[in-house]
């Protein structure tokens, strides 16, 4: 890697590093990279604090396998986010019915930007502009799938493929996935999940080494009011630890008027323990979304001290 290519991309990369001047990182447990697998995509359950492990759907796919046991046929989601100028995120998810098996595909993406690439001329100043950009991403695709045993516990597991590009070094990994889950049933409205994510991936990018973040998730969400009424609540919390890393609790309030599948307004409130050392991030977040039939429109916001004002935007399409 040569002097101009580092100094491009250490500014590239000061977005995914900055919050290291409020902790120490320990690169050994993956913290310090792979910054799109730590980054919350999915706008419900960012809304939520960031709870999303024994919650079911297309949307389980980033969080835990077994959640798409729920899913009942074609599904479709999408969202974006912009960090901040010229940096997104986002993700996207396909599910479908395929006899006993529930499948799924879905990525998530990381883009910083571009910057001005410079000539470093010895470091005594700022660097000649050669007139070519640098840029920077992360990308994360996953390959799923998942079945219920019985007639209630859910299991489920995911292939993943992680990649990342700056400047001109590029790196990427594989890694595993599986969950489990058991949802409410009648006269007990509780679920229940808990999964490990990214187990077994490293990442060599130049020369800097670093595994991927290998994270435990355990998680429970509660309806206490009956799914059939014009207004039902969810209550969700998830514990998240990152291997060598202390964990978090997160969770949040959903609470919905309308009938359910048809005609729904949503309202989400969240709160994320220790969320400052997660980039900066806020610790409270709020957002709401709509139900239109088969169609569901989420929006979150959350602050943060590296990223700024962080709006996320998405979309479902069936069930």
């Amino acid at each position: 890697m040569t002097m101009r290519t580092v100094v491009s991309a250490l500014a590239l990369a000061a977005a995914s590093t900055a919050a290291a001047s409020a902790q120490t990182v320990d690169r050994a447990n993956g913290e310090s990279g792979a910054t799109v697998l730590q980054l919350t995509t999915v706008p419900r359950a960012a809304a939520m604090g960031g709870a999303l492990t024994a919650t079911g759907g297309i949307a389980s796919l980033f969080a835990n396998p077994a959640g798409l046991a729920t899913v009942a046929g074609f599904t479709l989601h999408a969202s974006g986010q912009t960090i901040f100028d010229g940096a997104k995120a986002g993700s996207m998810a396909l599910g479908f019915r395929a006899s006993a098996l529930r499948v799924a595909v879905g990525a998530r993406y990381l883009n910083l930007g571009s910057i001005d690439e410079l000539v470093c001329n010895g470091c005594g100043g700022q660097g000649t502009p050669t007139g070519n950009s640098l840029s920077a991403n992360e990308l994360a695709a996953t390959g799923a799938a998942a079945f219920t045993l019985g007639r209630s516990l859910s299991v489920g597991a995911a292939v993943n493929y992680y990649s990342t590009t700056v400047a001109d070094e590029s790196g990427s990994s594989m890694s595993f996935s599986a969950g489990l889950r058991l949802p409410a049933r009648a006269g007990a409205p509780v679920s229940v999940g808990a999964s490990v994510q990214f187990v077994g991936g490293s990442v060599d990018l130049a020369d800097f080494s670093s595994p991927l973040p290998q994270t435990l998730r355990a998680g429970i969400e509660l309806r206490p009011l009956r799914p059939e009424g014009s207004l039902h609540l969810a209550l969700a919390a998830d514990y998240v630890g990152l291997k060598g890393a202390p964990g978090r609790i997160v969770g949040g309030a959903e609470l919905g008027l309308g009938r359910p599948g048809s005609f729904e307004l949503l309202g989400r409130f969240g709160f994320a323990s220790g969320a400052d050392a997660d980039y900066g991030t806020k610790a409270i977040s709020f957002g709401g979304g709509l139900v239109l039939g088969p169609l569901t429109l989420d929006y979150a916001y959350q602050g943060s001290n590296v990223f700024g004002t962080q709006q996320r935007l998405g979309v479902t399409v069936g069930r």
